[in-house]
């Protein structure tokens, strides 16, 4: 949900707004991102596990978890997510 205006248009953006000297992170919609000027946009910068390039839109394609530490995600590039299995429903789990 957009932290601005409440919406659950997808994908949400993590944005950097510094508010009289504050800065904070929000998750934001793509509208609200483009329409405030004082909003930074970070991409999502990540290692593809397959090929180790860098790439500005990663494909999620694992979660690991570990007990009783916290788990982490792994990510691919848009050209090796296709070589992995499609995540698991989280109610086929259950």
């Amino acid at each position: 949900m957009c932290e601005m205006c409440g919406s659950t248009e997808q994908p949400l953006v993590t944005v950097t707004m510094d508010s009289g000297g504050t800065v904070r992170h929000r998750q934001v919609c793509q509208r609200c991102a483009r329409s405030d000027a004082s909003t930074v946009v970070r991409r999502p910068v990540r290692m593809c596990v397959r090929c180790d390039r860098i790439t500005d839109t990663p494909v999620l394609v694992s979660e690991v978890h570990q007990n009783p530490r916290p788990g982490f995600s792994v990510y691919a590039c848009g050209d090796c997510a296709p070589h992995f299995p499609p995540l698991p429903d989280v109610f086929d789990l259950l």
